[in-house]
This record gives structure tokens, C-alpha cells and sequence, in this order.
């Protein structure tokens, strides 16, 4: 039975002449015809955020870095798929592989819908690599970053001094374990005089519970005093340089060198060493998850000779 593929015409790789063979060739239409330009572009064909387009392009400029320049949605299979997930694996985290497999799977589906591509025929596995311990600082570590903030010098953009506003930031971290989009967008009209709040978290549309310590609202509300705003820590400039600031205040704290991300994970694994099963609620998980275990508590400190003690730092 005659195939519905488009036959391709190549020249023989031993100079005999021509033959004939299928080639997985699209349909040639209008519209963009590279990974990462289709998934720029994912946001007309679908209802999602900003956000979720940002992780799809993430994905698939990922993807093409690996396959040594732009990756036509022709082009795509399952092998190659496959072994990129499985270099992937060598220095990414497994959640982290596997949100960058179904990334890539929804634009190729996306694409074969738009009749750009043919759709995956075979299931692309992503490859199983051993879970790596979480890692994160001790609540001796935060707080030597935050001792480490005050030693900083000039302003900040808000009209906080900057040793002000970073420790602070720092702070809010600790007491909430907010992501880091959520803690910048979070209001000073959310926080209630009881020094709680409810965060509804961008990441999961959950609302999270969350409460300042007496230190931190202490701080917050000397540095409103000199300094009104509408955002507990507002910021304008780039991610790239929110982390390259935050780099130079762990050095200072001479502390693990660890990314912002840590100190979430800090937060979470202090209340699970407190009290068992506290570190999810602090995180925002869905009760029951397994989330908070694989990739949020240092089994270490956990499991360490810590007393339980008030959470300051």
C-alpha cells in the first residue's frame, strides 16, 4: 500500500545515480518552521501564560544548544529526543528532565496538530538516573547571610539602603519559603497586622498561607518608615543580576556557595527537622505530595542531632 508520507528524491551516497526513499519531510506551509520559533509563537496557537511560553522556549532552546544549531520541526524524533534527555540527566536534577520532556513533547504535538510535523509514533522515555540529595544551608548558614547583608554599601533603587533591602529579601525567604517570583510580587497591603498573609502561588495557583517572624516585620516596617512602597521587596533589574548580587552576599557570608533557590529549600527542611510532615504546608505543596521529600529536605538535617528551637536566624 502506497505510503501517505511525501517521498523525498536523494542523491546516492555511492555516486549511482538517484533512488528514491521516504524522508519524515513536513508539509511545507507559512509559519515557523524551527522549534524554538514555533514555541515562541506557542502562546498564539494555545491559552497559556507568559510564564509557561518562557518554559516551553527554555526547553527548546535546550534542546537545539545540544543538537549544535536550530532544530527544524521536520527534523524532530525520538531518538534524538531521547538522547538528549539522557545527557540531560547527567547534570540535571530528574524533575527537571522530565519537565523538559513533556516541554518538548507538547510542542511536538503542537506542531504535528498545526500539520508542521509528523507526531512522535514511539513513547520517548526520559532516562532514569539516581535522585540526587537535596542540598541546601543550615539555619546557621542563613543567618550568617543575612549578618552578611548589612555589610553592604549604597542604595537601592527603591530608596532602601541595599544592606536593608537584602536582608530583608533574605528574610521574607526564610519565614515564607516563597518562590522567588511570588516573594517580589507580594504586597505590604497583603500582610495583615498579625503579620500573616495568603499568597496565592504563581507557579500552582494554590494558595499558601505564609507569616512573617517578629524580626522580619520589625525590619519591614523600620524600612517602610524610610522608604513607602507598595511591594514588600520590589525589583526591576534582571534575574540575571538579582543572582549575581545575591552571589557576591554568599561569598561575603562565607558560607556553601548556593543559589536563591536554597534558601527555600532551607526553609522547608528546618520546619520538617522542627516537626515532621511541617515541611510541605511551608512549601505550599498539595497534601500528600511527594515533592516536598524528592527535591525540597535535606535528609541530613533532618535527620541531625538539631534541637527543636524557635525558627530565627
Amino acid at each position: 500500500m502506497a505510503s501517505d508520507r511525501p517521498s523525498t528524491i536523494v542523491q546516492s551516497p555511492h555516486g549511482r545515480g538517484h533512488h528514491r526513499r521516504v524522508l519524515p519531510t513536513m508539509f511545507r506551509r507559512s509559519g515557523p518552521e524551527t522549534l524554538v520559533a514555533f514555541a515562541r509563537d506557542y502562546g498564539l496557537l494555545r491559552e497559556v501564560s507568559p510564564d509557561s511560553v518562557r518554559q516551553l522556549v527554555m526547553a527548546a532552546e535546550l534542546f537545539q544548544r545540544w543538537a549544535g544549531g536550530p532544530v527544524r520541526l521536520d527534523e524532530l524524533d525520538e531518538r534524538s529526543v531521547s538522547l538528549w534527555l539522557r545527557d540531560l540527566a547527567a547534570t540535571r536534577a530528574p524533575a527537571t528532565v522530565r519537565s523538559k520532556r513533556v516541554a518538548i513533547l507538547c510542542l511536538w504535538r503542537a506542531a504535528a496538530d498545526e500539520d508542521l510535523c509528523y507526531p512522535p509514533r514511539r513513547r520517548v522515555r526520559a532516562a532514569r538516573v539516581p535522585v540526587q540529595p537535596v542540598d541546601c544551608w543550615t539555619r546557621e548558614e542563613v543567618g550568617a547571610i543575612a549578618t552578611a547583608c548589612r555589610r553592604l554599601q549604597r542604595w537601592h533603587p527603591s530608596g532602601l539602603r541595599r544592606s536593608v533591602w537584602w536582608e530583608l529579601a533574605v528574610r521574607v525567604a526564610w519565614d515564607t519559603a516563597l518562590r522567588r517570583g511570588d516573594q517580589l510580587a507580594l504586597r505590604v497591603a497583603e500582610i495583615e497586622p498579625t503579620s500573616r498573609a495568603t499568597v496565592v502561588q504563581h507557579k500552582t495557583g494554590r494558595a499558601q498561607p505564609i507569616r512573617l517572624g517578629d524580626e522580619t516585620m520589625a525590619l519591614l516596617r523600620r524600612s517602610l518608615a524610610d522608604a513607602p512602597r507598595e511591594r514588600v521587596c520590589p525589583w526591576e533589574a534582571s534575574e540575571e543580576t538579582f543572582c549575581k548580587q545575591f552571589h557576591r552576599i554568599v561569598g561575603l557570608a562565607g558560607v556553601r556557595q548556593g543559589c536563591w533557590k536554597w534558601l527555600r529549600r532551607a526553609s522547608i527542611t528546618d520546619c520538617e527537622a522542627q516537626q515532621a510532615g511541617a515541611g510541605g504546608p511551608q512549601g505550599g505543596h498539595a497534601p500528600g505530595s511527594r515533592i516536598t521529600a524528592l527535591s525540597y529536605v535535606n535528609p541530613r538535617i533532618v535527620q541531625g542531632p538539631e534541637p527543636v528551637r524557635p525558627r530565627t536566624i
